[in-house]
Parts: structure tokens; C-alpha cells; sequence
């Protein structure tokens, strides 16, 4: 894409509320007709001891089961850390890693080694269709801990009705933008949001308050047949379309107010 290529920076003040790395695969009759015990088994040993199972629910026997599914979805096992900020989310077509607390992708990527090998060990999948990383991020005044006018962190090119010298800019309650980019390694679904939110993101309970969301979702649909494969992916998107979304999608006060700490690296 053409983008400016950044090298990795940490930031004091990190503004992710969730990094969501998913695979899916041809549907696995197995684990819609039995419970994935020997997963679990293997799984509560690597740091997932939490267990936690969201059945389909119980509906008339005469409704067919392609509405039936349409209405209540498929079976989910989870399985979580002890402190609660990891999860694992296992159904018959898709596993995915989530994390709430997010440090660095080294310590992402350990995790995501370990779920995609017992996974791929007790399953065998023949392949991935599809492979994604998804991140969240969330800036208003309380996660960084400042004073500011959060509207000076939304880049001009993402929302020109915020800029100073917008004529609506101080009747401007809510903008919500999506962009879809595409080059010959992913694809990438972009959500920008502002404004006054309320509810739960990630561990923030927000109520009214005025904020900035960026949440980038990066993905292939290629097939992906080794778990090495998938991480190497996953990786790559970590170090190019994602990380050079954020910095194109971030202003320089925003940049500061996260406080880089170990400059680009």
C-alpha cells in the first residue's frame, strides 16, 4: 500500500483496547458433535485454565436447523487466562486468539504459537481460508490521563469537518467512516469513530465520553496450510498494513500524548 513505512515505536500510553488474530477453516464436524475435551485438556496447561461454553439454544425440533442456526449462531468454547485477559474462542469453522491487555506482539505471538499448535495437532485442519488481525484502539482523556480536545486527534484527511476552520466543525456530534484497502498480500477493513460513546470496550466502560477509535482489520483469504504459515502472516501484517494504518491514522498530538518512550526501533 501506499503508505509511509514505520518501524516499530513504543508508546508510555497505550491506546489498545483489544488485538483480535483469527483463522478460519473448513467446518469440523467433530467439535459441533462433541465437546473439545482433549483441546481443553491440552490448552489449560499453556495458560488457559478458564472454561466457559455458549451452547445453541433450545428450540423447537421442527424449525430447520439452517434458520435454527441463523437465529442463535453455532456453539463456542472459551477458554480464558486466569486474570481474564486472554481468550480463546474455539467453534466448528473459526479459533481465535483475543487479548484485552495488550504489550507487545512478541508476547502475542507466543500465545498465538501455542493455541494454533495444540489446535492443529488435535484437529488437523487441511488448511486456513482465512487469516486475520484486528486491531482496536481507543483515545479519549481518561485512558491517556490529559486534558485535551480530542478532536485534534483525528487526522484532516479521515475527517476534514473536525478541522479548525471547518464551518460545522462545532455542530459535528458523531462521524463514523469506513474505508476498505486492498493490495496483492491482504485486504484491510478500516472503522474510524468520534464522538460521545457509551458501553464496553475491551476492559473501558465508557459513559458519554468523547473519544477516538481506530480499529483496523487486516486479513487474506488465501489458504494457509502450516501453523508456521499462519504466524508468519499474521506477523507481517502486524509489521506493515497495520502498523502504517495507525500512524497514518493518528495526528502528531495524538502521537505525543501517547508518549513514545523508546523512539522507532
Amino acid at each position: 500500500m501506499r503508505l509511509t513505512a514505520h518501524q516499530r515505536t513504543e508508546y508510555k500510553n497505550n491506546i489498545l483496547f483489544e488485538v483480535i488474530f483469527q483463522a478460519r477453516f473448513p467446518q469440523i464436524i467433530r467439535i459441533s458433535n462433541e465437546q473439545p475435551a482433549n483441546f481443553q485438556d491440552q490448552i489449560r496447561k499453556k495458560g488457559f485454565p478458564e472454561t466457559k461454553i455458549k451452547r445453541v439454544a433450545d428450540l423447537p425440533v421442527d424449525i430447520p436447523e439452517t434458520i435454527r442456526r441463523a437465529m442463535v449462531g453455532d456453539d463456542e468454547y472459551m477458554f480464558f487466562s486466569e486474570n481474564g485477559e486472554w481468550q480463546i474462542t474455539l467453534t466448528k469453522d473459526f479459533i481465535a486468539l483475543t487479548c484485552t491487555d495488550y504489550k507487545d506482539y512478541t508476547q502475542f505471538e507466543e500465545r498465538l504459537k501455542t493455541m494454533l499448535e495444540v489446535f492443529h495437532k488435535e484437529y488437523d485442519p487441511t488448511y486456513f481460508s482465512r487469516i486475520g488481525l484486528r486491531y482496536k484502539s481507543l483515545a479519549n482523556e481518561k485512558i491517556l490521563g490529559i486534558d485535551k480536545d480530542i478532536r485534534e486527534f483525528v487526522p484532516p484527511h479521515i475527517a476534514p469537518e473536525l478541522e479548525p476552520k471547518a464551518s460545522i466543525r462545532d455542530e459535528v456530534q458523531v462521524i463514523e467512516k469506513t474505508l476498505q484497502l486492498k493490495d496483492e498480500s491482504s485486504i484491510v477493513n478500516v472503522r474510524y469513530v468520534y464522538g460521545e460513546l457509551s458501553g464496553k470496550f475491551g476492559k473501558y466502560n465508557l459513559n458519554d465520553e468523547k473519544s477516538y477509535i481506530i480499529d483496523i482489520d487486516c486479513y487474506t483469504k488465501e489458504k494457509v496450510r502450516k501453523v508456521e504459515d499462519a504466524i508468519t502472516k499474521s506477523r507481517t501484517f502486524n509489521e506493515g498494513n497495520i502498523r502504517n494504518i495507525f500512524e497514518w491514522s493518528i495526528t502528531g498530538a495524538l502521537r505525543d500524548a501517547m508518549e513514545p518512550v523508546s523512539g522507532e526501533n
